[in-house]
């Protein structure tokens, strides 16, 4: 039983080329997911901050005026 040359091999040429282009656009797509996400987590961080330092403001006044 002979076995042909052509047994195994990609018949598409092209395919490995497209995977690549495929698997670039999906990596670029991830890393602005995960910018976007870095810049949520920023400002959560910032509104964080500002309500802490109002929560602390408001308390150091209360205690002046009850003095």
């Amino acid at each position: 039983m002979a076995v042909s040359n052509t047994s195994g091999k990609t018949y598409d040429v092209a395919e490995f080329g497209r995977l690549d282009a495929f698997f670039k656009e999906q990596e670029e797509e991830f890393k602005k997911i995960d910018l976007e996400k870095s810049v949520q987590n920023k400002k959560i961080l910032q509104y964080v901050l500002v309500l802490t330092g109002v929560v602390v403001s408001l308390y150091a006044f209360s205690r002046l005026v009850n003095k």
